[in-house]
């Protein structure tokens, strides 16, 4: 963790010496000497926080002054900032006022050169304390991945000895693979076994190879526990040694060698590998050049899609994600540890708490036995059980018992990059069970940093690969997934996994999360967050002490109905300084003051759901502002000032009436937009066509004279993959001379004029998974076009289809899950056997139909409602 905070350090440290040129004489050698030693201790940040469960005392201290160190630095870089913003911003024209700009510019040199100073002095202690505390660098590489730690150790023998009771809930995984080994080994087969720490995978695999082994299946057998540290030569003279009948003679041989005879031991037998707990998706690449492509089959167990995924190059893949128990297996193997020593009738309050431990497991057995093993060691009493219940956070960390599934938990966080670090421990700003917009979790994301800029990729869409490889990586959980598209839509972790996350950041000073009076702040802590039943005042006595003025992101969630006062407000935004995020998301908030302006290194700011009416003027000082999220708010004007924010990226506006704001003079200087929602057209439509990066734009009353214009501003956005434009009551809307349309778009929603035929340029967007057109004609000749050439279409929406036959023909609509036609005049309906396999809802009007003119296939014909 200490890596992140140094890390976050050096991104600030680079680009302050190429901006901040007028620096004091030395100070900026002193920041260029600090740079180069925090990326010194990087390397040996990673191996230390790697080694911090089993590390002395000694190291652990000297990592948490690493850690202070870093957000010192990070004070001063951001007090300063602050200090030159200001003074820019309030420097007018006039001698004396420059010059008083000018002092203010010293006495702010002044005071960053003195900090500098102490931070020098900081780091030249730390490195001495290093060395004094043998803080070798390649020591600690080497205790940290040279071995298997003894736990872990102890994992893996366990899951080789399963007792029967604990083969809980597996039958049909058991079934699955025992199918795929069935299936023979005529050609290279790989079946991988997915999922996230604790599920039994190792069990589940060991089970299925030992009953293949009973039946002597195959003429050879081997296993290798791989983990992360055996790789290469150790890795192929393990495997040698798993066959039985192989003798020892691979001693001095190197990788090569290893290769070659592992090959011409294997060649001609039909043989059965496993290779538990892959953790690299690269070692394949290695693993297959062994393996003949004939007779094998290889089982693969890994928390990692990706690992499995990897194999496809060179090998037939089953993939098998395996699942959490079900809530009644989850509690069957509960009660089968929890009470094997005690009574065979406990009381109806312990049954009751026995599903709470259950639902706290979320169906993971290693959670679930460790924590039933641990009860089975106390008195049947409610006391006791529910002390356990109440301790479990910290429990998790220490309890012999649960030291197991913490070491699971710990392995997963630790093969992190620091930025996924990062990510993950941001939902310890959230409760238990808290299911987190997507959208919302990546902005924050990349307001604090969290997200690396890349070449040819925007922070948005990195954020997106980062959320997508910690679901892969079975970490995160997916709460809900659109039925459109199967894209997610909210997400979370399951609460033994926040539990861990909420340890970590209590132990890294990462946030602090507010859940009772009275509350401290603590002074290392940079992020907070405040859930329901808030008692404003104590908050507001304590940003009155200064306590809470180095916050960086201030979030409150789940507060829906709850007022905050003027009074707090006003106080919040004269004590917070430095804040990057805030997140007023479902509060009662009713304005917010001009001392906003304040916040000069605000990037997010989110009032969605809230009671907002006006936003003021002093917004326009906000030029490091990239999101501002005023969905379903009162806001229905902005001021002019906005459009000179030239870094934001996400504008979302719209009235709980559905209602936009107009477009002013102006937006054309938000050249970085990336979404811009829900505007009204107007005279400066054209403008849009400066904002070349939008991804998504919603615009609505549309008159006919701003058709041409509005597509010429379309044209030139070439990244666009959603698109919704509405006509004003009784327009026309005209969008024919929208000649080349933006190549990735993926959604479109026209409302149109029922007098106007669907543009030509819409039948040519092969990327359409969304198709939805209201008030527009529609005929069967058009519906051939969507059929034929938009094999990615998910989702059809059309409410005015105007011929009396409806045909689909076999090959069309591969994807298609959702059809909607409105079809007043409809008499009948063919659709073709082998057409429309993905379907799962189906409106269409059948009241005044001929169902003996209805011909389709029984899986459309259930489906078909009106």
């Amino acid at each position: 963790m200490a890596e992140i905070a140094v890390n976050l350090v050096v991104d600030k440290l680079i680009p302050l010496l190429k901006n901040e040129a007028k620096l004091l004489s030395g100070v900026r050698g002193q920041i260029e000497s600090i740079s180069n030693d925090l990326r010194l201790m990087r390397a040996y940040l990673r191996d230390v926080d790697a080694k911090a469960e089993n590390s002395d005392q000694s190291r652990k201290e000297w990592v948490a002054q690493m850690r202070q160190v870093s957000i010192h630095i990070q004070d001063v870089i951001d007090l300063y900032l602050y200090n030159r913003r200001r003074g820019r911003r309030n420097a007018v024209a006039g001698v004396l006022c420059k010059i008083c700009d000018l002092l203010k510019s010293c006495v702010a040199r002044h005071e960053i050169a003195s900090e500098i100073g102490e931070i020098r002095e900081s780091i030249n202690r730390l490195k001495d304390a290093r060395q004094l505390y043998g803080g070798d660098s390649n020591a600690a590489a080497e205790s940290s991945g040279g071995r298997t730690s003894p736990q872990r150790h102890y994992l893996r023998l366990r899951a080789n000895f399963a007792e029967e009771e604990e083969l809980v809930g597996i039958e049909h995984a058991k079934k699955e693979l025992n199918n795929w080994l069935s299936e023979g080994a005529a050609a290279r087969t790989v079946i991988a076994v997915v999922g996230e720490g604790g599920l039994g995978k190792t069990t589940l695999v060991r089970n299925v190879y030992k009953q293949e082994q009973q039946k002597h299946s195959f003429d050879c057998y081997g296993w290798v526990d791989v983990s992360r540290s055996l790789k290469g030569v150790q890795l192929f003279k393990t495997l040698l040694r798993s066959f039985h009948d192989r003798k020892e003679s691979n001693v001095d041989k190197n990788l090569h060698a290893l290769i070659e005879d592992t090959r011409e031991y294997l060649k001609e037998k039909k043989y059965l590998i496993v290779l538990d707990d892959v953790w690299e998706t690269d070692l394949w690449g290695t693993v297959e050049l062994a393996l003949p492509k004939n007779n094998g089959m290889i089982m693969i167990t890994t928390r990692d899609t990706g690992v499995a995924d990897s194999c496809k190059v060179s090998a037939k893949v089953h993939t098998y994600p395996l699942k959490p128990l079900e809530p009644e297996n989850a509690l069957r193997l509960f009660h089968s540890k929890a009470f094997q020593s005690g009574s065979k009738n406990p009381c109806e309050a312990l049954m009751k708490l026995s599903e709470e431990f259950t639902k706290k497991c979320d169906g993971v057995p290693l959670a679930i036995v460790a924590i039933a093993s641990l009860l089975s060691t106390k008195k049947e009493r409610l006391k006791e059980w529910k002390a356990v219940y109440n301790s479990l956070q910290s429990k998790l960390a220490s309890d012999s018992h649960l030291k197991g599934y913490h070491q699971a938990l710990s392995e997963s966080y630790q093969d992190l990059s620091y930025h996924l670090k990062s990510c993950l421990l941001y939902f310890g700003l959230f409760p238990e069970q808290y299911a987190i917009k997507r959208g919302r979790l990546i902005n924050l994301w990349i307001a604090e940093g969290f997200v690396e800029c890349r070449e040819h990729q925007t922070q948005k869409e990195v954020g997106e690969e980062y959320l997508a490889e910690l679901i892969a990586r079975s970490l995160v959980k997916v709460a809900y997934v659109n039925p459109y598209y199967g894209r997610v839509r909210k997400c979370r972790v399951h609460d033994l996994m926040h539990d861990f996350i909420v340890k970590k950041c209590e132990e890294f000073n990462f946030c602090q999360v507010k859940k009772g009076n009275p509350f401290c702040f603590d002074k290392w802590s940079r992020r907070l967050s405040i859930g329901t039943n808030v008692d404003f005042a104590d908050l507001r006595t304590s940003a009155d002490r200064n306590q809470c003025s180095l916050l960086r992101s201030f979030l409150l969630y789940d507060s829906e109905g709850e007022r905050i006062s003027s009074t707090f407000v006003n106080s919040l935004f004269s004590n917070f300084k430095l804040l990057v995020t805030l997140d007023f998301e479902k509060m009662s908030l009713a304005h917010l003051p001009e001392t906003i302006e304040h916040f000069v290194h605000l990037k997010y700011l989110n009032l969605r759901d809230s009671n907002i009416r006006t936003i003021p003027k002093s917004i326009g000082k906000l030029r490091n502002l990239e999101t501002l999220d005023l969905n379903r708010t009162h806001v229905s004007d902005l001021p002019v000032e906005i459009y000179s924010l030239t870094k934001l990226c996400y504008l979302n506006v719209r009235t709980k009436g559905w209602e936009g704001v107009k477009l002013k003079r102006g937006v054309a200087n938000l050249t970085a937009l990336q979404k811009l929602a829900l505007v009204d057209a107007s005279d400066n439509v054209g403008e849009l066509k400066n904002l070349k990066q939008l991804r998504s734009l919603k615009i609505q009353n549309v008159v006919g004279k701003d058709g041409m214009r509005l597509c010429n501003a379309i044209e030139s956005m070439t990244n666009l993959c959603s698109l919704w434009i509405k006509a004003k009551d009784n327009e026309i809307l005209e969008l024919e001379s929208l000649t080349s349309p933006p190549p990735q778009l993926e959604r479109l929603y026209l409302f149109g004029s029922h007098s106007k035929m669907v543009p030509d340029w819409v039948f040519r967007l092969k990327n359409l998974i969304m198709l939805q057109l209201a008030r527009f004609k529609f005929t069967q000749y058009q519906l051939c076009l969507v059929g034929r050439h938009m094999p990615e279409l998910m989702r059809l929406y059309v409410d005015s289809f105007e011929d009396d036959e409806l045909n689909i023909q076999k090959g069309w609509f591969g994807k298609l899950r959702t059809l909607y036609l409105w079809a007043p005049t409809l008499k009948a309906i063919t659709i073709d056997e082998g057409s429309l396999p993905c379907l799962q809802d189906f409106f269409i009007p059948v009241l005044d139909l001929n169902l003996e003119a209805v011909q389709v296939p029984d899986h459309v014909r259930k489906l078909m409602r009106g």
